[in-house]
């Protein structure tokens, strides 16, 4: 990439001493939506990355950068300066695509990869072209009817039932809150160059993936079971972790049984 798809300046925040941790939320999340999770693994050094149009980090008005890829390139970015070893990689959904496209092109830097709730994207063509023309609708809702609708409508999804139980209101207000105060435009934009329908599929790149990955997905999270079980037979070396009685938001639903199941697969 060169000038202005250059990679952005990510924000980040940085927790606790140790072998370094890079956290990579999902869309409409931020480094901070990570919490639960950052403040159960103790004993590492936790980067929380906020995405593009996401938390406290550049909201540019391009979409070329918020694919997936370019998302990938500038963690790298922010993680060379904020680490001088290889990482431990952690990705939650959206973040689990670019966690996954980070150890593609730089498996050298990633000491492990947990993806959480993630896919490697969608193989086939005409379910491929499907998918984007329904992120994109989804884009111009935003663009046409502002944030607050489409997180309502966002959350509304069945997707998230689960989460919603388990929080409770206090919480599950507290989740919306953080929601809204994501950038319109760069949720926008995360939809039409980020999402399953516009990335570039990972499927043939994960059998010569040399590099630890732990497979983490929720037991009610029936399509990401599925996923996982076929991301995990083609990784030659990856564990599969299908969480009980949780959904998408694994670490969020259950995030002790979650920390704990990534600490035993990160301690050295």
């Amino acid at each position: 990439m060169t000038g202005s798809d250059s990679p952005l300046q990510l924000a980040s925040t940085g927790a606790g001493s140790g072998d370094p941790v890079v956290i990579i939320h999902g869309f409409t999340g931020s480094g901070a939506a990570m919490a639960p999770l950052i403040g159960r693994l103790d004993g590492w050094r936790r980067i929380a990355v906020d995405l593009p149009g996401h938390g406290r980090s550049p909201a540019p008005p391009q979409p070329s950068q918020y694919s997936v890829e370019a998302m990938a390139e500038s963690v790298a970015r922010l993680a060379a300066t904020a680490a001088d070893e290889p990482y431990h990689v952690i990705g939650y959904s959206m973040g689990g695509r670019v966690a996954l496209a980070l150890a593609s092109a730089h498996p050298e830097v990633c000491r492990t990869l947990t993806l959480i709730s993630a896919t490697a994207g969608i193989a086939d063509a005409a379910e491929r072209a499907q998918r984007r023309r329904a992120d994109e609708a989804l884009a111009d809702r935003i663009d046409e009817h502002g944030l607050a609708r489409f997180v309502d409508g966002w959350m509304a999804l069945p997707m998230w039932d689960s989460l919603r139980a388990s929080l409770g209101p206090m919480a599950w207000q507290a989740s919306i809150d953080q929601r809204l105060r994501s950038d319109p435009t760069g949720l926008a934009n995360s939809l039409r160059a980020a999402g399953t329908g516009s990335m570039t599929p990972l499927w043939d790149r994960l059998g010569a993936l040399d590099v630890p990955t732990l497979v983490m997905c929720g037991e009610l999270d029936a399509k990401f079971v599925e996923i996982g079980l076929r991301m995990s037979e083609l990784l030659p070396r990856s564990e599969l972790a299908v969480m009980p009685g949780v959904g998408h938001a694994v670490h969020l639903e259950a995030p002790d049984l979650c920390a704990d199941t990534v600490a035993d697969f990160i301690h050295p």
